[in-house]
This record gives structure tokens, C-alpha cells and sequence, in this order.
């Protein structure tokens, strides 16, 4: 066989194991990781739950609310709630406290800072609470009357994780959580 045969398949075989660029672009190789973006979420979420409170008033109060939260890229928790709840024990039966509380936190635990009205005492309220997966507690001043501590247990979970994208270099494309040359 010619020399300069040989030399231009030997040239071509080797050409061919060489990663690809074009115009001063790399595709990765075979096998890469994604780059992973996080970005904040909201979640907006009506709960119902049962609270058993201690002082002004002792029994239990069920309790419907919603809660407004922003998730940032790193977890952090941030917004609002708002609740009323209905008198089942330990005083005539009827709305027991209005409440707006401020939520800051992480996914898993929020601190709450809150005002309402307590309709079962007839007096203007200030709260301190937290708030878990699926559990809560928090101390009501109301004014004139005394302090009101609950502890209870409700249908919001732990808030969810911040929206995660997956994207690949040009010329690459995601396939089972890797990129691929496409």
C-alpha cells in the first residue's frame, strides 16, 4: 500500500478519538455532570388543624388558615399566615382567635410574630409561635385577660425544596441525570 495512504488513515483514526471544538467551543466529554441552577419557589397553601391551648382558656380550637411563603435558592423561608379559628372546648362553643402572623424561617422551622383578636375573650391579641412539619406551638397575650398557650398539629408539612434545573454544555444534551455528546 501507498505511504501517503497509510499515513492519511493513520491521520483520520487518530482525528477521530480527538474531542470536537468548534469555533473555540468544547463539548465536554461524554459522561459529564449537569450544571444544577436553584431558583426561589412560592408556595401558597390553605391547612386545617386541631390546637389544645392552656391559660385564658383550656380545650381544644380547630383551626383553618393559609400560608404564603417564598422559598429562596438556599432554603430560607419567608411570608405570612393567616388563621381562625372555632372554639370545641373549654368555653361556649363559637370563633375563638383571628390571627395574621409574619413566618421566617427555614424549610423544616419558622419562627411566627403575629396580632389578631381573640372573639371568645373579646380582646385584641399579640403572638409568638413556631410552626414544624405537620406540628405548632405559640403563646397568645391577650390584652386585659392574660396569656393563652397552644400546642397543635395541622396539615402543613415541611415547605418545599427550591426549583432545580439541570442544563448541559452546547452540543450536549441530559440523558438519565449525565450529559451526552448530542
Amino acid at each position: 500500500m501507498n505511504r501517503s495512504i497509510r499515513i492519511a488513515l493513520l491521520a483520520l483514526v487518530a482525528s477521530s478519538t480527538v474531542p470536537c471544538a468548534w469555533a473555540g467551543v468544547t463539548v465536554p466529554p461524554p459522561g459529564t455532570d449537569p450544571t444544577i441552577t436553584r431558583t426561589g419557589r412560592h408556595e401558597n397553601r390553605v391547612y386545617a388543624g386541631i390546637n389544645w391551648n392552656f391559660g385564658v382558656r383550656d380545650g381544644a380550637t380547630v383551626v383553618l388558615g393559609y400560608r404564603a411563603a417564598k422559598i429562596s435558592s438556599g432554603g430560607h423561608v419567608d411570608g405570612f399566615k393567616a388563621e381562625i379559628g372555632y372554639v370545641l372546648s373549654g368555653a361556649p362553643t363559637g370563633l375563638a382567635e383571628a390571627r395574621v402572623k409574619y413566618l421566617n424561617g427555614s424549610r423544616s422551622v419558622q419562627g411566627e410574630l403575629g396580632a389578631g383578636f381573640s372573639f371568645a375573650s373579646q380582646a385584641p391579641l399579640v403572638n409568638l409561635g413556631v410552626q414544624g412539619p405537620y406540628i405548632n406551638g405559640g403563646v397568645d397575650y391577650l390584652f386585659g385577660k392574660g396569656s393563652l398557650a397552644s400546642i397543635g398539629v395541622d396539615t402543613l408539612g415541611e415547605a418545599k425544596k427550591p426549583t432545580e434545573t439541570a442544563t448541559c454544555a452546547a452540543g450536549s444534551v441530559l440523558v438519565s441525570g449525565v450529559c451526552q455528546i448530542d
